[in-house]
């Protein structure tokens, strides 16, 4: 059975699965070349059947994530209509009804007013496809994805947390999830979410809202907790789990959306530097998914850990969570934000057609690749600007020239998906030089200064460099780490600047064989580097 998958807001996303299984899977950025592209996914889904070899015919099923036409759609205006009817509600609602979830399901029913169905059928049949189409809740296929693809499979019982922005009125829930059922058994409305808060403050600091979150994450720990905390005081009472029902949290702020920002600019504008205010909300973030997250596992004792939603994108969070489940299974899915979303939608649609096995998550080398004829081919029509040799044994060359200081761009096999670099379409040096940070940014990534790199580590290595469970698999790049002495004498380039965490992708042999020989080939000539 062959499903096609669709998410159509930010970072659009298509994904094929075939028998339970993800087969392949690309953003719309990657392909238009414009960062978190938000619309409709035409060029993934094309490009999903040219590297399957699939037909349209062959797709028994479409299932699109989110209930309401996504607000980036500027052609409808229902959304927008909506979506100011609903801000201008806030102010009338008490602030009790908006925290509950009791709205959600009129809220939700309003924006399905809002889907075009008739323009979807249009854009697939164009593209060949007739397949019955079915809308999936944005939160049930952030759940869907993380139980489905779990590492340990989905006949253990599992418990299921999502928690991110906003989709279809909801910012978080809790879930209890076997073989191929989920049950929610708490919502969160979105009028609660931390998510909000935190690209509120994005956006204050003058960033990128709903992209650059992760630099705040990486300002955050330049400020000093004795000044920090002055901050800190000023909104730590803005969330916090409820009293009453201590497996949700609530916004006792008052604010909601931008809101904030007037707020922000009230209390912050005098004696609170940017690092300071970093500090604070990632605090704030820690605090209350470390203890809202305690009480789910105490309440279901259930100790299969799932999680799944943009603010499980924070890996400094999700080693805090970590730390008080460190006994148990911990999964987060990997780049899991809206671009995930397809992955759940067409696994689901299969279940709902009768399916009743699924693969686990692997590697993420879901994208393109080329022939070793279409690069030469490129190259040769390039000669006059570009020079190019051949080596007989390339992974083990890129291995001894990073030793030598080179830096290297790595273009080779299927491209990763989501939004971490893996090897595939990567640059990479030597960790050990704190001077290559420099000479990349200056050359290619005009990174920001405080933001570090990340270390790709040999999967039998990783415990000698991280202060991690024994046992604990990180190969997605989806969790920080504290360094050992060791990795701050050999990773000092790929740590971050000042706490010197890590963000490591542990490279397995079994998922890419070319890249664990870049690596051998490195610790072999830097004598022991891994």
């Amino acid at each position: 059975m062959i499903t096609l998958g669709i998410h159509d807001g930010h970072t659009a996303t298509a994904c094929i699965a075939k028998d339970g299984e993800i087969i392949a899977c690309i953003s719309e950025e990657r392909l238009v070349r414009k960062k978190e592209w938000g619309g409709f996914p035409e060029e993934s889904i094309k490009w999903c059947f040219k590297y399957t070899g699939f037909q349209p015919e062959d797709i028994k099923g479409v299932g699109i994530v989110g209930l309401g036409e996504p607000t980036i759609h500027k052609s409808y205006s229902k959304p927008m209509i909506l979506k100011k009817l609903f801000y201008y509600l806030t102010f009338i609602l008490p602030k009790s009804f908006l925290k509950s979830s009791k709205w959600i399901p009129f809220a939700q029913w309003a924006m399905s007013k809002s889907r075009s169905k008739s323009s979807h059928e249009k854009i697939l049949k164009k593209l060949g496809i007739t397949a019955e189409i079915k809308y999936y809740e944005h939160h049930f296929m952030h759940a869907a994805t993380a139980h489905y693809l779990c590492p340990w499979g989905v006949e253990e019982k599992n418990l299921v947390i999502t928690n991110d922005g906003s989709g279809d009125a909801v910012a978080a829930t809790v879930n209890v999830a076997k073989g191929m059922e989920l049950e929610r058994m708490e919502t969160i409305s979105n009028y609660n979410s931390i998510g909000e808060f935190y690209t509120r403050i994005t956006q204050f600091l003058g960033m990128k809202p709903m992209s650059h979150e992760y630099k705040v994450m990486g300002l955050a720990p330049y400020a000093k907790e004795s000044y920090a905390s002055k901050t800190y005081n000023e909104i730590k009472d803005w969330f916090k789990v409820s009293s009453k029902n201590k497996t949700v949290f609530e916004n006792n702020s008052g604010l909601w959306r931008w809101q904030y920002l007037k707020k922000f600019q009230k209390i912050f504008s005098l004696n609170h530097r940017f690092d300071n205010i970093s500090w604070a909300a990632q605090r704030l973030v820690e605090d209350i998914q470390v203890e809202w997250i305690e009480n789910i596992i105490e309440k279901y004792k259930i100790y299969n850990l799932v999680l799944c939603g943009g603010v499980f994108l924070n890996v400094k969070a999700n080693n805090k969570i970590l730390n008080i489940h460190k006994d148990k299974n911990i999964f987060i899915f990997p780049s899991g934000g809206d671009e995930c979303l397809p992955m759940g939608a067409a696994i689901q649609k299969q279940v709902d057609l009768g399916a009743n096995k699924v693969k686990p998550l692997g590697s993420l080398y879901l994208g393109d690749e080329f022939s070793d004829e279409e690069i030469e081919r490129e190259l040769k029509s390039n000669s006059k600007r570009l020079n190019y040799n051949y080596e007989s044994n390339i992974h083990k060359f890129i291995g001894l020239k990073i030793n030598e200081g080179l830096i290297i761009g790595r273009f080779f096999g299927r491209m990763e998906w989501g939004a971490r670099a893996l090897g595939n379409r990567s640059i990479i040096a030597d960790a050990r030089r704190p001077d290559v940070l420099k000479r990349i940014n200056e050359a290619i990534k005009n990174r920001d200064f405080w933001m570090p790199f990340a270390p790709s580590v040999l999967d039998r290595r990783m415990t000698d460099y991280f202060d991690m469970p024994k046992d604990f698999f990180a190969p997605y790049m989806v969790m920080a780490f504290p360094s050992t002495n060791l990795g701050v004498k050999h990773l000092k380039g790929a740590l971050h600047p000042y706490d010197l965490t890590g963000r490591p992708q542990a490279v397995k042999r079994e998922w890419n064989k070319e890249y664990y020989e870049v690596l051998e080939s490195f610790e072999e000539a830097s004598g022991g580097v891994g």
